[in-house]
């Protein structure tokens, strides 16, 4: 008998909010409100609203939505804007080594960018196994040459849980370099929070 992820979640800290799954048209201001409470800055608020719907449409774009939840990073609620990206999603018949050779292919599906860096990594969390992959990719402006590239530090990574086939397929990705001291180290730590539940199938 094999096991399959019925569910899941991940205990994120204050700085991180959850994106709602289904929302009505007015979801993004109501959130950005909620989150720059301590902003008396509309002009604030209302770039933090349209952050807010640019996640969402760069989320909806990868497909699959409703196999994905999204979270972002405000970690300044005084001056509210969205530093990092977090996406969580699960996946199914999961093969470590497939995965492996997928994180070597990552960054070459990004249009308009430059590898600048990448190492594998992995680490062991209280769910199970983790592989990921750690890059720095570099968009290029036109006509700007690498002088004018805006780094965009990302990691890709899933928990391959004991007993079952399934895995949880997570990409946190920071708007700066340097937001983070370590960002695998990051995303480990946040994987600690992981939970999940199984179901046993014939």
């Amino acid at each position: 008998m094999s096991r399959t992820i019925v569910e899941f979640g991940l205990r994120l800290p204050d700085t991180w909010h959850v994106l709602p799954g289904v929302g009505d048209a007015e979801w993004a201001g109501t959130m950005a409100a909620e989150i720059a409470a301590g902003s008396s800055e509309p002009v604030a608020v209302d770039l933090l609203r349209r952050q807010l719907l640019d996640v969402r449409a760069s989320v909806d774009a990868m497909g699959d939505v409703g196999r994905l939840r999204t979270a972002v990073l405000v970690d300044d609620v005084t001056a509210p804007l969205v530093s990092a990206m977090m996406t969580v999603g699960l996946m199914t018949g999961a093969d470590t080594d497939i995965y492996k050779a997928q994180m070597e292919q990552v960054a070459h599906e990004v249009e308009d960018a430059q590898l600048m860096g990448n190492q594998l990594f992995d680490a062991e969390v209280s769910a199970g196994p983790v592989i990921g992959a750690h890059f720095l990719i570099g968009h290029m402006q036109d006509g700007e040459g690498d002088a004018g590239a805006h780094l965009e530090e990302r990691v890709h990574a899933a928990v391959f849980p004991t007993g079952t086939a399934d895995a949880l397929d997570v990409m946190v990705v920071a708007a700066n370099v340097g937001l983070f001291e370590d960002l695998p180290t990051t995303v480990v730590d946040l994987l600690e929070n992981v939970t999940l539940r199984t179901e046993g199938v014939a």
